[in-house]
């Protein structure tokens, strides 16, 4: 109790870290002198203490105390961020660290520039919920401490992350529109480096082929962005045929709000001619006319966890890393119905 009450001296840097109080010293005055492994040791004594480096200290010019965590996102549109982002952010603030926001995507065009960027501002770690391909994980692997949330790299067991099992997940909306008496199901997408969309289809496909439906390939839509716009010229061109689903499975909830207005225009009702279902559970889900069935994603509890297996991380180098799959479930709203 007393500590709070006062400022964390060298001598509790070096008490904390297990080391002496001139190898903490030395250190801190960059000496080449210390290890690795003690450097490390009190490094991590110093962010937990909140110890204030003296102002000429070498430590402060090189960044290497920063208490920065770089949260990583593709777009501010697309609403589904800002739970994540919030979750992030309390984590983060528990543990006394600061965030940034960095909003781009990532790919061979903008890797070097983020590379170059992290090397100036120096987090301390990092959350990334875009697509990662595996050359440039590769790259940032050796960079930075990360930690993959929602999106993760396929097939490597190098950084945590924190997802859902979207296959399942799409599986099981399938079943509820499959209970509902609709066959002629419609699959709306984003762009397929991610791994949502890649894996959300690969469910819907799956479904299809236990219920022995033929695969329409004309009626699987995938955009080049998660753009309403875009999703709602392309629903209403497919609804605007002679020939047309009576469901329509979007995996966002954006998607799900222009495919209902795109169903409109062509002149069709949803649900009393088609129905149309989400995923997220975001707010436009709730306040669309109708409100849209939905796969509720927990996405507050995925970007506080992603900041707490980073945090875990930064603090044991060695632990293995965890990657965990959270819980999703399904919300049945006005969007859909049986026939």
């Amino acid at each position: 109790m007393e500590r709070k009450n006062r400022k964390s001296t060298i001598s509790d840097v070096a008490k904390l870290s297990g080391v002496s109080i001139a190898t903490v010293s030395r250190y801190i005055n960059d000496s080449v002198g210390v290890r690795p492994a003690t450097a490390e040791k009190i490094l991590n004594a110093i962010r937990t203490l909140d110890y204030q480096l003296p102002k000429d200290s070498p430590l402060l010019k090189s960044g290497v105390c920063t208490n920065i965590i770089l949260i990583n996102i593709p777009s501010i549109s697309n609403p589904f961020y800002n739970d994540v982002v919030r979750g992030a952010q309390n984590a983060a603030a528990r543990h006394g660290y600061y965030t940034f926001v960095n909003v781009q995507h990532l790919n061979s065009g903008t890797e070097g520039p983020f590379i170059s960027m992290l090397k100036n501002i120096n987090p301390c770690g990092m959350i990334v919920l875009n697509s990662v391909s595996r050359d440039l994980f590769d790259k940032l692997y050796p960079v930075i401490p990360f930690v993959q949330c929602c999106e993760y790299t396929e097939n490597q067991d190098l950084v945590p992350y924190v997802s859902i099992d979207d296959i399942s997940a799409t599986r099981g909306m399938m079943e509820y529109i499959f209970s509902t008496g609709h066959r002629k199901i419609a699959f709306l997408s984003g762009p397929d480096r991610y791994k949502y969309a890649r894996q959300r289809l690969a469910g819907y496909l799956l479904s299809l082929e236990e219920e022995n439906i033929p695969v329409r390939k004309d009626w699987i839509i995938q955009l080049s962005d998660l753009d309403f716009s875009i999703a709602l010229s392309s629903i209403q061109q497919l609804m605007s045929r002679s020939e047309h689903p009576d469901a329509i499975f979007t995996v966002s909830d954006v998607l799900a709000a222009a495919a209902i207005q795109g169903c409109r225009l062509a002149g069709l009702k949803v649900p009393d001619d088609v129905v149309v279902t989400g995923f997220d559970n975001v707010d436009i889900s709730q306040i669309s006319h109708p409100s849209i069935t939905t796969i509720n994603q927990p996405k507050y509890q995925l970007g506080y966890t992603a900041c707490e297996l980073l945090i875990e991380k930064l603090k044991v180098k060695d632990l293995p890393p965890r990657q965990l799959f959270l819980n999703t479930e399904l919300i049945i709203r006005e969007s859909t119905k049986n026939i």
